[in-house]
């Protein structure tokens, strides 16, 4: 259903969910209830690319693909090997010095760009990481960690970021065995990635890929515009790979659905995880399905592959896992608990009500205030407050939209 959300038998209000006399204490101000605020059946509009952009190895923006991989394994690569060392230079990994806040700016640089070469205005309520709708959306069955976003509104549109110095403050200092298994996930997306198509490689390119030291500061990001219920939405997500090739925006006919080639059905999302051996790790790689669901649907990513390794850090096999059907693969699994397995009919219904709710319980009219939305690890609650944070949006992106040609 469209419109405004319905709470389980309470209907919904600008402060938060209507609640009997006697219990206005349990809720505060401005709150949305996780366990009840839901739209059910919302229509989810298709994921459709925009633009892209990418960072390279210097941290440096470009407006274009020059920092995308393309998927490049063999099974008999890695089961020749009797496994492939995931640890392999780990002491001169380059990583990204994630203590700086980039905030949207990479994506709001990518859509100033975007609109001077079309000379038409992005449109979208809500614009976002796709990693910011992912906790939305994970938030019923992941309770245990909390998290703050900022939002403000700008022309019309609500900019929704994570709050970075409330993350570096709370979130747990990882030990070296933690970075340790972090690597594992940037190595094996090395070795199954190449930096051009196949056919454009050497075979030297190809065979010594594995042999340069690993960083995750270059990244190719994907712009989509989708929408859920009555919210529309630009997003911008991570993506890993492609699975062929990505086609020439020149060659598609947008009128035509025959003959558009969607960029999206190409990407791959790559993950990585421990070798079954048991009920309790098929339980447990089932509820790492869902964030590895969440992330591909959001963006329209239709496949994800994720590398099995060993305790000691080594690829043992990898497997494809098609977005859409791991719903089903959880719901029907054997090891399936039902008090705890997520249930992504139910994710879509919370994540439509939620985004709805801050659509309409952020003022407006009050361009340029900055509120926190927060949620306290274990609550029931997602709550919205006003604060006196001066707003995020990168100056050139402000400055852009402020013009006439933009209104």
């Amino acid at each position: 259903m469209a419109g405004r959300p319905q709470f389980q038998s309470t209907p919904w209000t600008k402060g938060g969910p209507h609640i009997p006399s006697g219990q206005q204490q349990q809720a505060p101000p401005f709150s949305l209830p996780i366990s009840s605020a839901r739209i059910r059946g919302p229509a989810m509009r298709q994921p459709r690319e925009i633009t892209s952009f990418s960072y390279d190895d210097n941290r440096r923006l470009h407006f274009d693909d020059s920092s995308l991989s393309y998927f490049y394994l063999l099974q008999d690569d890695v089961t020749a090997s009797g496994g492939i060392d995931l640890s392999a230079g780990y002491n001169v990994f380059q990583k990204r010095d994630d203590t700086i806040d980039e905030h949207l700016d990479g994506l709001l640089l990518t859509l100033v760009h975007l609109e001077r070469t079309t000379g038409k205005k992005t449109t979208g309520d809500i614009i976002t990481w796709r990693g910011i709708l992912t906790k939305l959306l994970c938030l019923p069955y992941s309770k245990n960690d909390g998290f703050e976003l900022n939002a403000v509104w700008f022309d019309r549109q609500l900019f929704i970021e994570e709050n970075l110095p409330y993350k570096l403050a709370t979130q747990q200092r990882s030990d070296q065995r933690s970075e340790l298994m972090s690597y594992w996930g940037y190595k094996f997306e090395q070795i199954a990635t190449i930096p051009k198509p196949w056919n454009d490689c050497s075979r030297k390119e190809i065979e010594s890929r594995g042999q340069k030291p690993v960083s995750n500061v270059a990244q190719y990001c994907s712009v989509v515009k989708t929408g859920l219920g009555d919210v529309r939405m630009v997003i911008a997500g991570e993506v890993d790979c492609v699975w062929d090739y990505k086609p020439d925006p020149k060659d598609n006919i947008d009128d035509d659905p025959k003959l558009f080639d969607n960029p999206l059905e190409h990407y791959v999302e790559l993950k990585t995880n421990r070798v079954i051996q048991s009920d309790r790790d098929a339980s447990t790689f089932e509820n790492k399905l869902f964030r590895v669901w969440a992330q591909s649907f959001l963006l329209g990513v239709p496949k994800a592959i994720v590398g099995f390794r060993s305790d000691q850090g080594y690829l043992q096999t990898f497997e494809e896992f098609e977005t859409q059907k791991i719903p089903g693969i959880v719901k029907k699994s054997k090891y399936s608990n039902p008090y705890t397995t997520w249930d992504a009919v139910d994710a879509l219904a919370f994540l439509a009500a939620c985004l709805q709710w801050l659509k309409t319980v952020i003022p407006r009219a009050e361009e340029d205030v900055v509120w926190t939305i927060r949620y306290l690890p274990r609550s029931d609650y997602l709550t919205v407050s006003r604060t006196d944070m001066p707003p995020f949006l990168h100056p050139d992106f402000v400055q852009w939209r402020s013009e006439k040609s933009m209104k």
